[in-house]
């Protein structure tokens, strides 16, 4: 029996991460307000992480400042192997499934390359040119689909450059990675009142022979029309919280987040990569906890037949939140169609529940505000 058990409990919780496997309504009410989400005026959004397929962590982590050219190298050739263009086409496959009204896009990245390099002679000259953008190739591998979306907003988070070994003699060159968060709309959105900045809560980390280094984090913001109604869309991306101190700069930036959104009076979509697991509700997670508590709905949860006895993708770090108009009464939230997007990596701790996505669209339908 227990044997049973498992097999089911894993099938639900990979069935939750195929590309639209949408739970059934629960009862006819349900079944109404999900048809409702396929008439004109509903939201679809999506967020989405670009993130490389290799971490440049492990370079900060050198134990020595003579090692951090040699695993620099190591993280470029990996990041080189990856085929760009095909990468380019399987996100185009997603947003073309979903058509996203807005997109929320985090770790952007763009790798450059100076050769020869002057890093390793404490030269500042910085790295110029390009060995990895993939945005706009995903928006030229869009546009040749006759999807039109444009970059609407993009804010600039860390700018780390490195010397890289290039031979044994040794020469050098230098590479230079930065990150941003952007927002991508589709053609036929208004947009107005773009905003974006870093938040002031940062983590610093020190690297041998490069010093101390500040990887700052940021959000990107919008007011978007979509069939008459307007929303103010959020994208974010959160530091990372495997310790303490990165628990404690995560919980200072949602707090700058939430602070920055508190007189609102639009609906607020917020998306991103939280890097908190959206487990538990309000006995979990400290900082998925305290968007809850600020009035966030985590659309996730409110899928037709989703229970929180039942919750596949337990540990879900992207995420779209929305949050009505502050009114008296609890807070609303219509309702909503939701899925995971990306490559599904399950991590067999504590059971087959804790996965990582690349990313979440959502398509719902908002209570009406006086503005819409």
């Amino acid at each position: 029996m227990r044997n049973i058990l498992v097999v089911g409990l894993s099938m639900v919780a990979l069935g939750a991460c195929q590309l639209a496997a949408l739970p059934p309504a629960n009862d006819a009410t349900e079944g109404r307000g999900a048809s409702s989400l396929f008439s004109p005026g509903a939201l679809t959004v999506m967020t989405r992480s670009l993130s490389l397929n290799a971490s440049p962590e492990r370079v900060w982590e050198s134990p020595s400042a003579d090692q951090v050219p040699s695993r620099a190298a190591e993280w470029l050739s990996t990041l080189r192997q990856e085929d760009v263009s095909a990468r380019a086409r399987a996100l185009a496959d997603e947003i073309q499934y979903a058509r996203p009204h807005l997109l929320g896009l985090q770790q952007v990245a763009q790798v450059r390359l100076q050769s020869p390099g002057d890093a390793i002679f404490g030269g500042t000259s910085p790295a110029q040119a390009l060995q990895v953008d993939l945005l706009p190739m995903l928006l030229g591998e869009l546009e040749s689909r006759g999807l039109h979306y444009r970059e609407v907003a993009r804010v600039q988070n860390s700018d780390v450059e490195v010397p890289l070994r290039t031979s044994a003699t040794p020469t050098y060159d230098d590479v230079r990675l930065t990150d941003f968060d952007v927002i991508l709309v589709r053609s036929d959105v208004g947009v107005s009142g773009v905003r974006g900045g870093n938040y002031l809560a940062r983590r610093e980390v020190s690297a041998p022979g490069l010093g101390r280094m500040t990887l700052p984090r940021g959000w990107v913001s919008l007011e978007a029309e979509v069939h008459g109604r307007h929303y103010r869309f959020v994208s974010t991306h959160l530091e990372p919280a495997p310790g303490e101190e990165g628990l404690r700069v995560q919980l200072a930036q949602a707090s700058e987040l939430i602070d920055s959104l508190r007189g609102e009076t639009l609906p607020v979509v917020l998306v991103g990569d939280f890097n908190t697991p959206a487990n538990l509700g309000l006995v979990g997670a400290p900082t998925y906890r305290e968007l809850l508590l600020a009035g966030y709905v985590d659309v996730w949860t409110r899928r037709p037949g989703t229970t929180l006895a039942v919750m596949p993708l337990a540990t879900r770090r992207n995420l779209v939140l929305v949050r009505s108009p502050v009114t008296p009464g609890p807070r609303q939230v219509g309702p909503v169609l939701a899925y995971g997007v990306g490559n599904a990596r399950p991590e067999w701790r504590f059971g087959p529940w804790r996965t990582e996505l690349g990313g979440v669209v959502a398509r719902l339908r908002m209570p009406p505000t006086p503005r819409n």
